[in-house]
């Protein structure tokens, strides 16, 4: 389940870079090209040195391109291309006189330098570059309408790198919200049941684990609550499996309005309560102050029905059992605390039902002495209904605790 997790958010990483790895590639052609563009001109001019500048720079670009293709990934190819589009605007401007015809360039290579970057990079250099040319101008004198012409520029250079930055920023702050809900949607998907929004078997297991270790050496009590549903076969048989769904999903509601499903101590939502399977449910209560408290739950659990219940008139007076294993004092690990609960609540169904019982070692025997046609276990919900018998049920779970 893990590996499902990650591989979504890892398909979603790539997306995003693949959006990149576009951006870069095209940056990528159209330097090319104007490289090649101004490479011709200067050739034509005999300007040999500057010829061979952006010959040099279009090799690089040239090799840019290349290596976004045999890659299928950036490796650094943006950070290549930032180099040579700074590069050639710092050049641009340090020998302004000579270039002031393109001088306008400066606008497209600040702009193509913060959109292939991530947002805080793209700042960094466009500010780098805004700093340079406010110094290029503060050592350089020049009439007055030149320095009102240089003056106009530095601001229309300023205005557009801050408006490039704000766009970069906000987009980026929309990408990571995207993916934060992706990542949410991925997890709920992964982590809750999709019927009741509880959290399913696998995720309350591995939760668990760690909780157990956690809440070990506390002085506070610690259980492990099985629940099932009565005579919930009944109702899928008689009402159909629609009604079987309200019932186990306003039950689910009853429990998470009921029963405390965050941290005490970090106040971060925490897996306690799950769908184990079919009509059963299952809550690892923890942090509860006295055998008194856990008693006051308990008692308020098994009566989360009392009210009848009020999605369909036609069902009403459900119950549940309720079968209750102490940590450590009955099983030192989830797995065989998880077995005592669910025996305690067969001992809790088979003494009436609608009531709960904590686990003993008489429990084990009452079980074992029931003829083998009350040891049938019927679990009932919305999708299937399982009925396997209880001998099939003690070949998978050992008779004896240890």
């Amino acid at each position: 389940m893990s590996n499902f997790v990650g591989s979504h958010l890892e398909e979603m990483a790539d997306i995003r870079a693949t959006r990149k790895c576009k951006l870069v590639r095209l940056c990528s052609i159209i330097t090319l090209i104007v490289l090649l563009g101004f490479s011709a001109e200067y050739f034509y001019h005999r300007e040999y040195t500057n010829t061979t500048i952006n010959i040099i720079c279009s090799l690089i670009v040239s090799f840019n391109l290349w290596q976004l293709k045999r890659n299928d990934g950036l490796s650094y190819t943006d950070v290549t291309l930032t180099g040579v589009l700074m590069f050639q605007g710092l050049s641009l401007l340090l020998y302004e006189a000579q270039f002031a015809e393109k001088l306008i360039w400066l606008f497209p290579l600040m702009v193509a330098v913060i959109i292939i970057n991530e947002f805080k990079i793209g700042l960094i250099c466009s500010t780098i570059f805004c700093l340079l040319a406010i110094a290029s101008t503060l050592f350089k004198t020049s009439p007055e309408a030149a320095a009102n012409s240089q003056n106009s520029f530095l601001l229309g250079l300023m205005v557009s790198c801050i408006i490039c930055n704000t766009a970069s920023y906000y987009h980026s702050k929309l990408l990571s919200y995207i993916q934060s809900l992706y990542k949410e949607g991925i997890e709920d998907l992964a982590y809750l049941d999709q019927l009741t929004g509880l959290a399913n078997r696998w995720s309350f297991e591995n939760w668990a684990h760690t909780k157990l270790v956690e809440v070990r050496n506390l002085s506070t009590t610690t259980a492990l609550v099985f629940l099932d549903i009565d005579d919930f076969k009944e109702i899928n048989d008689t009402y159909g499996h629609d009604v079987g769904d309200r019932v186990l999903q306003n039950f689910s509601r009853r429990l998470k309005n009921n029963i405390r499903t965050r941290d005490r101590k970090n106040n971060h939502h925490d897996y306690s309560i799950a769908r184990f399977a079919g009509d059963e449910f299952v809550i690892l209560l923890y942090d509860v102050r006295s055998k008194k408290d856990l008693d006051g739950i308990l008692g308020r659990i098994s009566q989360l029905f009392h009210d009848s219940y009020a999605g369909n008139n036609k069902v009403s007076n459900l119950t549940v059992s309720v079968g209750v294993a102490l940590y450590p004092q009955d099983a030192d690990n989830l797995h065989e605390l998880t077995r005592c609960a669910d025996k305690a609540m067969y001992a809790a169904k088979h003494s009436g039902k609608n009531q709960y019982r904590y686990y003993s070692g008489s429990i084990l025997n009452s079980l074992e002495e029931m003829p083998l046609e009350h040891n049938v276990r019927d679990i009932g919900s919305a999708s299937q209904i399982h009925k396997t018998e209880q001998s099939n049920q003690y070949k998978k779970h050992p008779q004896r605790v240890t």
